[in-house]
């Protein structure tokens, strides 16, 4: 009696599972990152509410500086390991539109990762605040103090963090609409397995 089901071959079905995932490299930079947010952002709420002249406070504050440089650092190894290795296509079940939502929003979080840190660089700087990374060396200065530009750099800072809020909150629930709405599996392409949908 004859079977008219096809064997899979195991290799195939293991190259179609890695296809849809992204590199180990940029798994590990993306939760890196959002780690790194997940942090300075509340951090950045209490270290505001601060008294300024408590000396304890430039600490917070440092920390929060701290994090950010190290969140540009991230998106910039990020965007040349993307760059080199490219993204998994997304599953075929999605449709177009939100398909170019997706692609928008992706570009834009990555502006915000560089635009936040770059805005609070110059208020830092301009406003005669150095960084020293995690306390272990002070970060060098490529612009002069001048405090209208701190202050504009702190104005751009203190606007981007909504634009923040509303992105990573955009790319939390489409993570969740395609997982429990839509059932496509889409948060596997950025952990340790991935199914086709």
């Amino acid at each position: 009696m004859s079977s008219s089901i096809r064997s899979v071959d195991p290799s195939k079905s293991a190259l179609s599972s890695h296809a849809l995932r992204y590199s180990l490299g940029l798994r590990v930079l993306h939760w890196l990152t959002a780690l790194s947010m997940f942090i300075v952002i509340p951090l950045a709420w209490y270290m505001t509410e601060l008294d300024r002249h408590n000396p304890v406070t430039e600490g917070w504050f440092n920390l929060h500086k701290s994090i950010g440089l190290t969140v540009f650092l991230l998106t910039l190894i990020r965007v040349f390991t993307r760059l080199s290795s490219g993204a998994p296509p997304l599953p075929e079940r999605i449709p177009t539109f939100e398909r170019l939502l997706a692609r928008i929003g992706h570009r834009l979080l990555y502006v915000i990762l560089f635009a936040m840190p770059i805005s609070g660089y110059v208020n830092s700087y301009g406003g005669g605040h150095p960084v020293n990374w995690f306390w272990l060396f002070r970060i060098p200065a490529v612009i002069p103090v001048d405090h209208w530009l701190g202050h504009l750099g702190g104005q751009i800072h203190g606007l981007l963090a909504w634009a923040t809020y509303v992105l990573i909150a955009g790319h939390v629930l489409a993570v969740i609409y395609h997982q429990l709405i839509q059932r496509v599996d889409i948060l596997s392409r950025m952990t340790v397995s991935a199914r086709r949908n």
